[in-house]
């Protein structure tokens, strides 16, 4: 009996601890479950709560495209409306990285139907690294029709290529004012690190310089934007929304296009530039710097050929003299010593000075730009005929105090204001000046060569422009404006162009008269250095100058003279005399002589103005030159 009690004691506990072992493999698998079924729950929570608009937005981009709408920009118009740069509709081709399931492949395929290389499509995927998988990537701009139609055949093969329709700028008339319009360029990697032209992305174009610079945010107007439901294979749907661009502004320019073609012509191959004014607004009429250059170059793309001529360190076709270059002024400076001379009671009309062709000071000796002399000369013929010897005389007796404040008042050493980057400043010497930089005192001789507009002054072609407008009007200076108004897509006035005069010559009206009257025979007395600008019917007044490049001693005996050493020809005009409405101002780099080269370029200009005028004004009497030389001016 005990022997069979014994195992069944064995049996009874085994069972227990078989029990116990069970119990704590299911509490085990329960706290398991458990932990499972919170980090489950959890996760679900943070899903769903946490990152649930996160998630969505993702799950709209598998089944959205976005389609960036560009802004037609703003054109670009003579005052008479006529189209100076224009928008015309250009294919682009574009890639949604999203979309293409494998870019290498898909880039293999996609080389040979472009024919481009593939460095250049790879600069333009890098450019976009930025931006959202699903935005397109413009990777070639500008297609033909042929290689349109091989994308659009082999799109099957080609998921994540489409073609985008955009708004392209076009300059109908090509390389017509094109430092004054400007042109576009790709927005650069450090403009869109600044934020430079907010909304921009990799690969648009914005304003580069000139007008299209300066309004880049007028003409640009505001992108829109479309939302498309496409299909597994990236192929459009139905449109889910669209919210639709925004034109940029329309820009009327104060300029007149066959004005402008005028002082282009006039200019032909020459290098140099013309500014032509309105002298009773100040409102650009015509501006030009040669050489030229067609802006749709830098739309469509520049060769190394061309690119090397646009480089050309001579001639600098890129570079606007207009109102970047820095000349001495020459002979037309004799404006402002004559204007002093008067307002300073240094001389009267009938103050003489004799000159032989030279003028001795100390032991140097200043000559005269006819050796011959002019014999007995007063202020009208000093100005008419550009005596120098006369204007010696009255520099020394005015001194460079004088000159330099009456030069600073005619608006000369300062920027004029004009709406456009880089203008330069021109300068104008002082005695201060030269102590600071050389620490040496100024000299008489100095005062000499100032008054006849050489030495270290300089000018540019739109601060002369400035200059003759506000002799021609009586005094008032104004800021050039370029602009004449500005009007929205819809048609409607967003700004217009107002005068702004900048200031006021400090010289009496009686003796602008005086001077104005000595710029008429300038041009039309038989002796007169502007003959070449002289108009029959219509009175024009002038003021010739011609400014060296480097001193040349005895130049006139000099027949061969490098181009580059040659001097620079200048002539600044108005007319008609008695009613002011149109001022040059003509600067020809190394054209060697004002009269001859300078004057007859403001001549066509004049004539193309005249034949423009509608109605017709009537022409001017004009007076004969040999009253001109018998007046003596005497008030």
């Amino acid at each position: 009996m005990k022997n069979l009690v014994r195992p069944l004691c064995l049996i009874r506990r085994f069972n227990t601890e078989e029990q116990k072992v069970h119990s704590s493999r299911i509490s085990f698998a329960m706290i398991a479950v458990a932990l499972c079924l919170v980090t489950l729950f959890a996760k679900l929570w943070y899903l769903q709560v946490i990152k649930s608009g996160e998630l969505r937005a993702m799950s709209e981009k598998n089944r959205l495209r976005v389609v960036r709408l560009p802004a037609p920009r703003g054109k670009i118009l003579d005052r008479n409306g006529r189209l100076l740069a224009g928008v015309t509709p250009c294919f682009n081709v574009c890639i949604v990285k999203e979309e293409a399931r494998d870019l290498e492949s898909l880039l293999r395929k996609l080389i040979p139907i472009l024919r481009e290389s593939e460095a250049e499509i790879r600069i333009q995927l890098a450019k976009g690294k930025r931006e959202p998988l699903y935005m397109p990537i413009v990777i070639k701009r500008r297609i033909d029709w042929d290689t349109l139609c091989r994308i659009e055949a082999s799109s099957y093969r080609l998921p994540g290529v489409y073609i985008e329709t955009v708004p392209d700028r076009t300059y109908p008339y090509g390389a017509i004012a094109p430092h004054l319009i400007g042109y576009l360029g790709q927005v650069s990697e450090k403009e869109l690190r600044n934020n430079s032209f907010p909304g921009t992305r990799p690969g648009d174009m914005v304003g580069k310089y000139g007008v299209e610079a300066v309004f880049n945010r007028e003409l640009s107007g505001r992108n829109g934007l479309r939302r498309i439901e496409v299909d597994a294979t990236g192929g459009p749907v139905r449109i889910l929304d669209e919210r639709p661009p925004v034109p940029g502004n329309d820009i009327y320019l104060t300029i007149d296009l066959d004005l402008q073609r005028a002082v282009q012509q006039a200019l032909d191959d020459k290098v140099g530039a013309v500014v032509v004014m309105n002298p009773n607004n100040g409102a650009i009429l015509a501006m030009a710097s040669s050489p030229f250059f067609d802006p749709g170059l830098f739309i469509k793309g520049i060769s190394e050929k061309q690119w090397k001529r646009l480089q050309d360190r001579t001639k600098k076709p890129l570079f606007n003299r207009a109102i970047q270059g820095q000349y001495a002024p020459g002979s037309t400076f004799k404006i402002v010593t004559a204007a002093a001379a008067l307002q300073e009671k240094v001389v009267t009309p009938s103050t003489t000075y004799f000159c032989n062709g030279a003028f001795r000071l100390g032991r140097r000796v200043f000559r005269c730009w006819n050796w011959r002399g002019h014999g007995r000369t007063n202020l009208y013929k000093a100005i008419s005929q550009s005596c120098d010897v006369y204007f010696y005389h009255v520099g020394l007796e005015l001194g460079i105090d004088e000159i330099s404040k009456y030069a600073m008042a005619f608006g000369l050493g300062s920027r004029t204001g004009i709406r456009l980057p880089g203008e330069a400043k021109g300068f104008v010497p002082t005695r201060e000046w030269k102590h600071q930089r050389y620490g040496e005192n100024w000299q008489k001789g100095e005062t000499l060569v100032v008054s006849i507009g050489q030495g270290a002054t300089t000018v540019t072609p739109l601060q002369m422009a400035r200059l003759i407008s506000a002799v021609a009007n009586g005094g008032t200076l104004y800021t050039p404006e370029y602009v004449e108004q500005i009007l929205n897509s819809h048609g409607k006035i967003v700004s217009t162009f107002t005068p702004h005069p900048s200031g006021k010559l400090p010289v009496k009206p009686a003796y602008l008269r005086i001077i104005k009257e000595a710029l008429v025979g300038a041009v039309n007395d038989e002796k007169g250095t502007g003959t070449r600008c002289r108009i029959k019917g219509f009175l024009v007044a002038g003021k010739t100058g011609t400014a060296q490049v480097r001193e040349q001693k005895k130049r006139w005996r000099k027949k061969h003279v490098l181009w580059k050493y040659r001097d620079n020809a200048w002539f600044i005009a108005y007319a008609p005399a008695d009613s002011p409405k149109i001022a040059i101002a003509v600067l020809v780099e190394h054209g060697r002589h004002g009269g001859s080269v300078a004057a007859p370029i403001a001549r066509k200009v004049f004539e193309t103005w005249i034949r423009l005028q509608s109605p017709r004004p009537a022409p001017v009497p004009q007076r004969s030159a040999q009253n001109f030389s018998q007046r003596r001016l005497h008030g």
